[in-house]
C-alpha cells in the first residue's frame, strides 16, 4: 500500500498541474442509477447534471456529468437505424447542431454549433472519437470512417468550460463512442439512387480478453446527376484487463471515392433543375484515406485515484478537383496530415465532498497541402504550396466539490501553447500574382489561459439550476498560420481570437415520463476571423446569444415524444477598421433556429415506427447581409422496424414530402450572383434494411 501512495504521488508530481473523470463519473453514475431504481412513479428526484439523453439511457457508455450546460446524448438504438452517406449527418437530432451540405464528394457536410459556420474552414468544436481527435488541421471534422452500426453513442457538449479540450474547441466539442460490447450483428441495405450497404460487427469476451471488430461498405449514385460515391470501414480493438489495468489497442481504416461530385452551380440552374450538374462541376471528383493506431492504457490504484494514457498515430490524405460558380478553371487540391499525440489523465477523489482533475495532450500535425489551377489567361498558378508541423500542447487542473447534497461545483484552468514551422518557404498564388514566396515561416503563440466553470443546484425534488462560464480561443490554420494576405500582399499580425461566454438554464423531471431542459447562453469574442476559401478575414468583435430548449415524453406505452429548438443570434459588434459597414451585421451562415421534433409508436413488441422532423431558418451568406437570405428549410423522415426471429427488418424514408432545400455559400462580401455558389440537398429516398442477430 506505502508503495502504491508513492507510485502515486510520482505519477502526480509528474502530471501536476497536468486532471479526475473516471472514478467521479463512475461514483456519480451509480448514485444516479441507485436513485432511478428507487424513485417514485409521480416524484423524481433530479440529478446534478444537465445531460439530455436520446435514447436509452443504460446505453449510455460514457458522458461527461461534470459540464453544466447543453449536454445532449444519442444512444445506439437512435442511430442504428440511420443510414447516411456521410456519417456527420447522424447529428441530425442534436439541438442547436447545424449541417452544413457542401455537395463536394469527400468534403460535403460539416457541423457547426453555437452560432458558428460551417462555411469554409474555420474551426469551432473539437471532435474526438473513443478520445482521440479526428479533425483535419483545417478544424474540419472527419467522421467517415465509422458507419452507425460501430457507434455505441454521439455527446455533444455546447459551451465552452470544458477544461478537457483546447484546440478547436471555440464552441464546444463532439465525443463519439465506439462500440465495445459483446455482440454479432450483419446487416444489409439497399435503397434509391442504386445505393448498396453492408455493415458487420462483432464482438466478443473471452475472461480476461476483449475483441472488437467492426465491418462497413456503402456505394451508390446521389439524388443528383454526376454523383457516385464508395465508402469502406474497418476497425479492430483488443483489450486485456489486469488486476488494477486496462490495456487496449485500436486500429481503424477509412476509404471514400468520389469519381463524380455534383459541385456547385448557379441560382437560376439550381431552382430550375435541382438534379441537375454545371457545366463547371463535370470534372469534380475527390477521395480521401484515413489511418488510425492508438493505444488506451488505464490504472486503477484504489477506487479514488486513477491514471489515463492515450497515444495515438493517424493519416489524413485528401485528394479533390473542384470548379465553383466564377473561378476559371478546375482546382487541384491535395492535403496530406499526420497526427501523433499523448492524452494523459489522473482522477483524484479526495474524499466525499471533493475531487481533482488534471491532465496534459499534446497534438502534433505534419501537413502537407499543394493547391493548383490555371487562371484565366492560361498559367498555371501554385495557389498554395506548404509543407510545415504544427504543435499544439494543453494542460488544466480543476478542483471539483460537492459541499452539500444539493450543490456541486467545479472550477478549472486550462492553458494552451501553439506553434507552427514551415519545412520551406510557402507560396501562394493569386491570378496577379502566379509564384509569391512567403518568408514568415514560423508561428509561436503566447500561453494562452483559460478559466472555466461549471455549477449545479438541485432547488428541489423537480428542478436542477445549472451555470457555466468560460473563456475558449479561435485560432488560425493552415497557411493562414503565417502571417500573410494573399490578396494584398502584406504581412498582418496574427490574433488569437479569444471567446468569453456563460450559460444558466433548469433542467428538470417533471415526473417519470416528462423531462425537459431550457437555457439561455451568450459567447463573446474579439479578433474574430473567418478563413474564405483558404484566406483569412478579420471581421473584429462579435457577440453570440440564443436560447436552448430540449424535451422528452413518454405518453404511455404505446408513444413517445422528443423535441428541441435553438433560437441564434450573433452579431458583428465592432468590426474591423477595414469594413466599418459590418457593424451591428449577422455573421454569415448561421440560421436564425434550428429545430427537431420526434415521434415513437410502438403497437406491439415486434413493430417501431419513428417520425423524426427537421427545421432550419435561414441565414445571411455574407457580412455585407447583401443578397438575401437563403437556407431555411423543413424535413421530415420517418422509419418503421419489424422484429424477427432472426433480427429485425427496417424500412426508411428520408424527405418524404420531397422538400426543396439548398445549402449557398458566397465568396465575397457582395451577395452578387455571379459569386454565389449553390448546392441543393437530396429529394425524397429510401432504404430497405435487414438485420441479422446471431446469438
Amino acid at each position: 500500500m506505502m508503495q502504491q501512495k508513492r507510485i502515486a504521488s510520482l505519477l502526480a508530481l509528474i502530471l501536476i498541474p497536468a486532471v479526475s473523470a473516471a472514478a467521479e463519473e463512475v461514483m456519480t453514475q451509480e448514485k444516479a442509477d441507485s436513485k432511478q431504481k428507487n424513485r417514485a412513479r409521480e416524484t423524481v428526484s433530479v440529478e446534478l447534471d444537465s445531460v439530455v439523453v436520446l435514447g436509452k439511457k443504460e446505453q449510455v457508455s460514457a458522458s461527461d456529468k461534470s459540464l453544466a450546460g447543453s449536454v445532449d446524448v444519442i444512444t445506439r438504438d437512435e442511430l442504428e437505424y440511420e443510414h447516411v452517406t456521410d456519417t456527420l449527418e447522424l447529428f441530425t437530432k442534436t439541438p442547436g447542431v447545424v449541417l452544413s451540405r457542401y455537395s463536394q464528394g469527400i468534403v460535403n457536410t460539416e457541423l457547426s454549433i453555437r452560432g458558428f459556420s460551417g462555411d469554409g474552414e474555420t474551426p469551432n468544436a473539437k471532435l474526438l472519437v473513443d478520445g482521440i481527435p479526428s479533425n483535419l488541421f483545417s478544424g474540419l471534422s472527419e467522421l467517415d470512417y465509422l458507419f452507425p452500426t460501430n457507434i455505441q453513442s454521439i455527446q455533444v457538449f455546447k459551451g465552452n468550460s470544458d477544461a478537457t479540450t483546447g484546440l478547436f474547441a471555440t464552441a464546444g466539442n463532439y465525443k463519439v463512442e465506439t462500440r465495445k460490447d459483446a455482440g454479432k450483428q450483419l446487416q444489409f441495405g439497399y435503397g434509391s439512387f442504386n445505393t448498396r450497404e453492408m455493415q458487420g460487427y462483432f464482438g466478443e469476451k473471452q475472461g480476461n480478453f476483449t475483441q472488437n471488430y467492426a465491418v462497413g461498405y456503402r456505394k451508390g449514385n446521389g439524388f443528383r446527376d454526376h454523383t457516385e460515391n464508395e465508402k469502406i470501414a474497418l476497425s479492430g480493438r483488443w483489450q486485456l484487463d489486469f488486476d488494477q489495468s486496462t490495456l487496449a489497442l485500436s486500429a481503424k481504416y477509412g476509404k471514400y471515392n468520389s469519381p463524380e461530385a455534383p459541385g456547385y452551380m448557379p441560382k437560376a440552374q439550381a431552382r430550375s433543375n435541382r438534379t441537375g450538374v454545371a457545366d463547371i462541376a463535370r470534372n469534380d471528383s475527390g477521395e480521401k484515406e484515413f489511418k488510425h493506431l492508438s493505444l488506451h492504457y488505464d490504472y486503477f490504484f484504489n477506487d479514488d485515484l486513477d491514471l489515463s494514457l492515450k497515444t495515438y498515430s493517424q493519416n489524413f490524405d485528401r485528394e479533390r478537383n473542384v470548379r465553383f460558380v466564377g473561378s476559371p478553371n478546375v482546382e487541384n487540391r491535395l492535403d496530406e496530415q499526420t497526427s501523433t499525440g499523448l492524452i494523459a489523465k489522473l482522477n483524484w477523489k479526495i474524499n466525499p465532498q471533493w475531487g481533482f482533475e488534471t491532465g496534459y495532450d499534446i497534438e502534433h500535425q505534419q501537413v502537407g497541402q499543394f493547391n493548383q489551377r490555371v487562371n484565366a489567361a492560361g498559367v498555371n498558378v501554385i495557389r498554395i504550396k506548404a509543407d510545415y508541423d504544427f504543435t499544439a500542447q494543453g494542460i488544466y487542473a480543476k478542483l471539483e466539490n460537492t459541499p452539500v447534497e444539493w450543490l456541486r461545483w467545479n472550477f478549472a484552468l486550462r492553458a494552451d501553447r501553439l506553434h507552427a514551422k514551415a519545412d520551406e518557404p510557402i507560396i501562394i498564388g493569386t491570378n496577379a500574382s502566379p509564384a509569391r514566396q512567403i518568408n514568415t515561416d514560423l508561428y509561436d503563440s503566447s500561453t494562452i489561459v483559460q478559466p472555466k466553470f461549471n455549477a449545479f443546484a438541485n432547488l428541489n425534488a423537480q428542478h436542477t439550476l445549472f451555470a457555466n462560464a468560460g473563456r475558449s480561443f479561435q485560432t488560425p490554420t493552415g497557411i493562414n498560420l503565417n502571417q500573410f494576405d494573399a490578396n494584398t500582399g502584406a504581412s498582418t499580425p496574427i490574433d488569437i481570437a479569444v471567446n468569453d461566454g456563460w450559460e444558466i438554464g433548469f433542467k428538470s423531471g417533471w415526473n417519470s415520463d416528462l423531462n425537459s431542459r431550457v437555457s439561455y447562453w451568450q459567447q463573446k469574442a474579439k479578433h474574430e476571423f473567418i478563413n474564405i476559401d483558404n484566406i483569412r478575414r478579420p471581421i473584429g468583435e462579435t457577440l453570440r446569444q440564443g436560447l436552448d430548449a430540449s424535451f422528452d415524453y413518454r405518453l404511455n406505452d404505446y408513444f413517445s415524444f422528443w423535441g428541441n429548438v435553438s433560437k441564434v443570434y450573433a452579431k458583428i459588434e465592432q468590426p474591423n477598421p477595414q469594413n466599418p459597414g459590418f457593424k451591428g451585421h449577422s455573421i454569415r451562415g448561421i440560421p436564425d433556429h434550428t429545430a427537431s421534433l420526434g415521434l415513437q409508436f410502438t403497437p406491439d413488441p415486434l413493430w417501431i415506427a419513428r417520425l423524426h422532423i427537421d427545421r432550419q431558418g435561414a441565414y445571411y451568406v455574407n457580412e455585407s447581409n447583401n443578397g438575401g437570405k437563403y437556407g431555411a428549410y423543413t424535413l421530415t423522415n420517418a422509419n418503421i422496424d419489424y422484429k424477427t426471429g432472426w433480427g429485425r427488418v427496417s424500412l426508411l424514408a428520408n424527405n418524404i414530402f420531397d422538400k426543396y432545400y439548398e445549402y449557398v455559400y458566397d465568396f465575397s462580401s457582395s451577395g452578387a450572383l455571379n459569386q454565389l455558389n449553390f448546392a441543393p440537398g437530396a429529394g425524397r429516398n429510401f432504404m430497405l434494411t435487414a438485420t441479422v442477430d446471431f446469438k
